[in-house]
């Protein structure tokens, strides 16, 4: 889980050119119209969640999970503010909760182990990487590659990777099939309005996956024991594939992000270790309710509210 480059400050900037106020104003309608959930699909009581009121005197930020996590997020005081209804979810309060459903996940769920999580900030960075044109293209992609440091991608089962573009929120989910099935490996576009370039997107991750294989295929012995087929892994950059799929399609214009971080949380709950083309059907419009995912808002901020007050207690121990 990669927080921010080596070598810029761009987790801040990005978050300030985020900040609720300025984006709700860019991206509500004209007449702050709020299209509500249809009634038909109103929350059951199951969904439900009660907002617990913002306590006073709470410390301006919190550092989770722990500030000697080398991979720690921030979270300021300030960032809750995303999570009032109709409010729009910066980077901060998505990284979190990324970071969070990382460690919620129990530890005989395999999946959670065989999952690469990048944060909000890389698929800027992956973009700008894949269309660098300049002559040092191959000294450009090694410090790209810093982002990953350490971590083997094409070891990984999935790759998640969140978009944020246009003032909307959607994700990219890489699935890389094992040794004994020799599919494509399968780029999974989940958008809750359709609003993102799906070609696009597809395109520059399929390039970025490729300059990988570039990078890696100089070592003539790195494939020895990959967990991918030698047949699929000698042909990759034509192995690469995007599949069309239907996820279910949120009901306002404001809970993009809720339902991105939804969007991990239920796959992470219910993919098979290795996604086969069978396991496509997963994916339909009738998923999980819009409910479900709309709900996710309350729920992340009763989470964070209770995590500044443990940093509260423990600061005035």
């Amino acid at each position: 889980y990669s927080l921010v480059d080596d070598d810029d400050d761009t987790s801040r900037e990005l978050s300030w050119e985020e900040s609720p106020s300025r984006r709700s104003k860019r991206h509500k309608k004209s007449d702050n119209t709020v299209i509500n959930v249809d009634e038909e699909e109103s929350q059951p009581s199951t969904v439900a969640e009660e907002a617990v009121e913002l306590p006073e005197g709470l410390q301006e930020d919190i550092c989770y999970p722990t500030r000697d996590d080398p991979h720690f997020v921030q979270v300021c005081l300030k960032d809750l503010e995303c999570l009032a209804p109709t409010e729009f979810l910066t980077s901060p309060v998505m990284n979190f909760y990324i970071r969070f459903l990382q460690h919620q996940v129990s530890s005989d769920n395999q999946i959670s182990v065989d999952c690469h999580f990048f944060n909000t900030y890389f698929y800027k960075k992956l973009s700008d990487a894949v269309s660098y044109k300049g002559n040092d293209k191959d000294a450009f992609f090694v410090k790209f590659r810093r982002w990953w440091k350490g971590i083997d991608l094409f070891r990984k089962a999935y790759i998640f990777i969140p978009i944020h573009e246009d003032l909307h929120w959607s994700l990219v989910i890489v699935c890389i099939p094992d040794k004994e099935d020799e599919s494509n490996l399968n780029i999974l576009h989940l958008d809750s309005l359709g609003l993102h370039s799906k070609k696009s997107i597809v395109d520059n991750v399929k390039r970025f996956l490729k300059d990988e294989w570039n990078y890696l295929n100089q070592d003539d012995d790195y494939s020895s024991d990959l967990p991918i087929s030698e047949k699929v892994w000698k042909s990759l950059p034509r192995r690469i594939s995007g599949s069309d799929i239907q996820v279910p399609q949120q009901k306002n214009e404001f809970d993009c992000g809720p339902f991105v971080l939804f969007f991990i949380k239920r796959f992470i709950e219910e993919a098979p270790q290795r996604l086969k083309r069978k396991d496509l059907g997963m994916f339909d419009k009738k998923w999980f309710r819009p409910a479900e995912a709309s709900a996710l808002r309350i729920k992340i901020r009763n989470t964070l509210i209770d995590l500044f007050r443990g940093s509260e207690d423990k600061s005035q121990q």
